[in-house]
């Protein structure tokens, strides 16, 4: 069942949504062209690879018909062949059930690695989370991450920008690595960029609000 948009970022997520948009008009589309910016730059740029590390963390995908669909697919074998070059020496893939699934994005996405030769000692999951935000501050509070524990963000090229700013905000060290070997340039991949950018600026703007408006319930969901 698809959650009410309203349950998920709730009434605070509403208003700054509107305030980010009214932004964008006001400025004629110049602060979101400038996200756009910045988001094509990280997935133009990203590695694929990692240098050693203990963890990676691979971000889940809504899963097809209970299975992995390709683009969830690609992250995932990123995290295969940087275990298989003992690059990181663990994974944890985050997600919970979205949509009519009748399993978790991360329990899925372990039986594809384990299918693959991955030993289920080097998996880890995080299972409750249903958006990116949530992947990070579960994980988080899972896996007792702080600001001195560095660790290798595994997403989409067109989903690292906003990944990376969400886990710095919430004090992480995300060493980014594109599941992609390089960014396909075809109108899918462009909507995602532009959406994306849509979604930081969303994030940057109710970040700055709630700082000027001392919104400690916002606040405490973000940092």
């Amino acid at each position: 069942m698809r959650q009410d948009l309203r349950e998920i970022i709730g009434i605070d997520g509403l208003v700054t949504l509107i305030l980010s948009n009214i932004l964008i008009l006001a400025t004629a589309g110049i602060s979101w062209l400038w996200q756009l910016g910045c988001v094509h730059r990280v997935a133009r740029t990203a590695p694929d690879t990692a240098s050693a590390s203990e963890l990676a963390m691979v971000l889940g995908f809504r899963l097809r018909h209970n299975n992995v669909c390709p683009e969830y697919a690609q992250r995932l074998d990123r995290a295969r062949a940087l275990l298989h070059s003992r690059s990181v020496q663990r994974v944890v893939i985050v997600g919970g059930r979205t949509g009519r699934s009748a399993a978790s994005e991360a329990a899925v996405g372990k039986q594809f690695l384990v299918a693959r030769g991955i030993a289920e000692s080097a998996i880890l999951l995080e299972e409750s989370s249903r958006h990116t935000l949530e992947n990070l501050r579960h994980a988080r509070a899972r896996l007792r991450l702080d600001n001195d524990a560095a660790f290798v963000l595994i997403t989409s090229r067109y989903h690292l920008a906003r990944s990376l700013a969400l886990a710095s905000g919430l004090s992480l060290r995300p060493l980014p690595c594109a599941a992609e070997a390089r960014l396909a340039y075809n109108p899918l991949t462009l909507w995602k960029l532009a959406r994306e950018a849509y979604f930081l600026h969303w994030y940057y703007v109710g970040r700055t609000w709630s700082r000027w408006t001392g919104n400690r319930k916002s606040l405490a969901r973000i940092t």
